[in-house]
């Protein structure tokens, strides 16, 4: 039998972590309350991770903190205080995402083990194996990988592998959204995602008509109870369970759903306490198994939120039972309930496939106007509802009352066991300093008093009275032993001078065991803090041959490159001739590439081939044989620009220059860092930084800057079909159709993204607005190339936009040439910067 997979369970609180493990995780993630992913839950302060990280460790779960969002040079100091926090809590690894934070616990604190982050990316063996030479511990797979690809790459690869096996699913590849961010400022990759995917959009296609409408970007939620042994035998070593924003009793009953089945899928028995109903209860947008198991059918148009469970549908009640006052916002509605199903005072329901309104059932009725405790299946019920429905209206049952009450119930019971047994020893003389001694284990401490046993005025002590004081250690976590005592005839202590010595005593004794445990965990002489000064140091320290080349070209014009988002034929690439292009950028797959690189070499401009942004195993095969052809033939390319950490692997020992995408969302000047080591000599900046962030960044960066100043902007790609082509299931077994189309998304406010669906079954969402960044692009000295991107502009707009970077941009008057406008276009977040 196949070892069972660590059972890994989400934790936004101290309640949730206890929820977790009373439910059975193996281990838990959590975040403080800056630097990780889910910025908008509750999240710990300091103290509470200390106490929650003692309290997993006390029952053997391991702990992973989140520090996965992308990081600013601003933000470094506070970053370098939380490390030094951490470092001494004896993690068992961190999440990260931000190749500067990677750059900074690789060189200041080694003693992390790290994990990716699936904001990090990875898609495919070669991005494992790159990760695996980093020294990671761990690597998590996209949620769009297949369970045989896991496999496969299970069997090849030393790192742990972990996988998303039950929440919340993501419309785009993780890392790879910018909607949230575009729309208003908020980015997914700072923590902070305003979830567009759960709003409402229409869908026209190329002809403007109208495809459909609701929520076409809404994901269902993963659910892979059914299918454990099956991805038990894949060998991966983690199964993660998404809901750090969710509560203590989700997080309970979920965990606790799927450490029953892990076990009982590796042939172990025992009482099943959470059904299916219970899972489907407690959250879900509809279930689906994903593509881990290649379901086509992954979106749920009609709802956005959690629905629940359906339980009935819309009746019309007697007449005798309508609300006859006319002025009272709840009138009754009646519910026919189905076979199975019940209903509870305390209840939520929602009305309708897309749940928009519903009622909390605060009272229940007969049809005729009799209070019921309860409504069973089969009956018609009546309750107050602010909202209205047709009759037929499907009901949900989106909270059950008494399934969360016990769920509350089982996953808050107490973690206290019993503790260390204590001895205690009182000397009481008359005329001297009362004392008392705690002894448990091997440890002994004695607290002598201020005060002395006195002569009584009226009642001497006895030793029940004593014993009766000192045995009060309820709450202390220790167990009372025995208590011996050497009292003096006919003297007095007060009870609270009692309560005195055995508060004081059992002080002295905490303090022992802790300095005993903390000395247990010294390793080494590793406890000297990483200050901000050398890192400091980094974040300001150039190469020198990037400061002298900036130096000198601090007043010269840009070099300007144009990048090709598709192959343009050999005709419009000899019309660039002159226009005073530096460099030109062509897609890897494309046809005559070779040939196509002679034209532009022939005109002087230097060239780089674009590798896909999402490369899986299949993809990244081919690129490595077609890379072959290329890189061993007479006319070679100048470059890459690289999609992705698997092209990354591909490429960093061929001695050609390399630059990072913006999909490696370079944030801070570390991340520059980082890049340079790993054999990068150029990267695109992240489209999420402000002016003020672009400038100290390039002007400390370790390698050429790139900066993108015209073209559409991508906000998502995503394996999910958008389209919603009736075909696709017949096609593809993956639900994924490879025949290009095009068409557009309208959101509530009428502003329309783009969409395309590409030869690789990718759906591709742009923003409406066009990139435009103009005189303000001056101040950024230290930037090496501006880049225009070209999707579908003409050859006489192409030439307006390379004539007006590569001249007209200087003139003084900062004027726009004819042809070019502001209308339509954005600056992005280059003002505005993102939260």
């Amino acid at each position: 039998m196949n070892k069972k997979p660590e059972l890994l369970a989400p934790a936004g609180t101290r309640e949730a972590v206890i929820a977790a493990i009373n439910g059975g995780a193996d281990a838990v993630y959590f975040g403080g309350k800056s630097f990780n992913a889910r910025r908008n839950a509750k999240n710990m302060t300091d103290e509470e991770i200390t106490e929650a990280v003692a309290l997993c460790q006390k029952h053997q779960v391991k702990v992973y903190i989140t520090l996965n969002i992308l990081i600013k040079n601003s933000e470094m100091s506070e970053l370098v205080n939380t490390l030094n926090f951490l470092k001494d809590l004896n993690l068992d690894g961190l999440i990260v995402q931000d190749i500067g934070l990677i750059y900074l616990i690789r060189h200041y604190f080694p003693e992390f083990k790290l994990q990716t982050s699936t904001q990090a990316s990875v898609y495919g063996l070669e991005g494992v194996l790159f990760f695996q030479e980093q020294g990671f511990s761990r690597v998590v797979l996209p949620r769009e990988m297949p369970l045989t690809q896991v496999a496969e790459i299970k069997k090849k690869v030393e790192v742990e592998l972990k996988i998303f096996s039950h929440g919340a699913l993501c419309y785009a590849y993780s890392g790879q959204c910018l909607m949230s961010s575009m729309i208003g400022g908020r980015s997914g990759n700072r923590g902070l995602c305003a979830q567009p995917c759960r709003k409402v959009y229409k869908l026209f296609d190329e002809g403007n008509r109208l495809i459909q409408e609701g929520y076409l970007l809404s994901p269902k939620d993963l659910n892979t109870l059914d299918d454990l042994e099956t991805i038990i035998a894949s060998e991966v070593d983690s199964l993660k369970i998404e809901g750090r924003m969710k509560t203590p009793e989700y997080v309970y009953g979920i965990t606790r759903a799927y450490r029953e089945a892990i076990d009982a899928a590796a042939g172990e028995t025992g009482e099943k306490t959470i059904d299916d109903q219970a899972v489907m209860q407690v959250f879900n947008r509809d279930f689906t198994r994903g593509h881990l198991f290649n379901e086509a059918a992954l979106l749920n148009a009609q709802v956005g939120k959690n629905r629940g469970v359906l339980i009935g549908q819309i009746v019309n009640l007697p007449k005798t039972a309508k609300n006859q006052n006319k002025k009272s916002a709840y009138q009754p509605l009646g519910i026919r309930l189905y076979e199975q199903a019940e209903l509870h005072v305390g209840d939520g329901l929602s009305f309708g496939e897309d749940g928009k309104s519903g009622a909390k059932v605060d009272a229940l009725f007969t049809p005729e106007g009799r209070r019921l405790e309860k409504g069973y299946g089969g009956e018609t019920v009546a309750i107050p509802s602010r909202y209205a429905a047709s009759p037929g209206t499907p009901i949900y049952k989106n909270f059950d009352k008494n399934l969360m009450d016990n769920l509350k119930q089982q996953g808050s019971q107490s973690l206290e066991q019993p503790g260390a047994a204590v001895n205690f020893k009182l000397l009481l003389k008359r005329g001297k300093p009362a004392e008392i001694v705690a002894v448990t284990q091997e440890y002994s401490v004695t607290y002598t008093a201020a005060f002395c046993p006195e002569v009584p005025l009226k009642n001497p002590i006895d030793e029940a009275m004593v014993r009766e004081q000192i045995s009060r250690i309820g709450g202390t976590g220790y167990e009372l032993g025995t208590i011996s005592m050497a009292l003096d005839d006919r003297i007095f202590l007060s009870r609270s001078q009692l309560n005195t010595l055995r508060k004081e005593v059992l002080l002295k004794l905490a303090e022992v065991l802790a300095d005993a445990q903390t000395n247990d965990k010294k390793i080494g002489n590793l406890d000297q803090s990483i200050t901000i000064v050398p890192l400091e140091q980094e974040l300001k320290g150039k190469s020198e041959r990037l400061e002298q080349q900036r130096s000198e070209q601090d007043n010269a014009p840009k070099r300007v490159s144009l990048a090709f988002e598709k192959m343009p034929d050999s005709l419009f690439l000899q019309r660039l001739d002159g226009l005073g292009l530096d460099q030109v950028v062509l897609p890897l797959f494309g046809e005559a590439v070779t040939d196509k690189i002679a034209l532009l070499k022939d005109l002087g401009v230097e060239v780089l081939l674009k590798t896909p942004k999402i490369m899986d195993d299949d993809l990244t095969q081919q690129t490595r044989r077609l890379l072959s052809r290329l890189l061993g033939a007479a006319m070679k390319p100048d470059g890459f620009l690289i999609g992705n950490y698997e092209a990354l692997h591909l490429l960093n020992n061929e001695n050609l220059y390399l630059e990072a995408d913006q999909s490696f969302n370079l944030f801070n000047t570390l991340a520059t860092r980082a890049l340079n080591e790993w054999g990068v000599g150029g990267g695109v900046l992240s489209p999420e930084l402000n002016e003020a962030e672009l400038a100290e960044m390039t002007i400390n960066s370790a390698i050429q800057t790139v900066l993108p100043v015209y073209g559409v902007q991508e906000l998502m790609v995503s394996k999910k079909c958008l389209f919603g082509c009736k075909s696709c299931p017949e096609k593809n077994k993956t639900g994924l159709c490879h025949q290009e189309m095009t068409g557009k998304l309208v959101d509530e406010r009428g502003f329309g993204f783009p969409a395309e669906r590409d030869a690789q079954g990718l759906i591709h969402i742009y923003n409406g607005d066009i990139l435009f960044l103009r005189e303000e692009i001056l101040a950024l000295k230290a930037v090496d190339t501006w880049r225009i991107n070209h999707r579908n502009e003409s050859m006489e707009k192409l030439r307006t936009l390379i004539g007006y970077y590569s001249q007209g941009i200087y003139d003084k008057h900062w004027g726009l040439p004819e042809g070019l406008g502001t209308e339509g276009t954005t600056r992005g977040s280059f003002k505005r910067g993102v939260k």
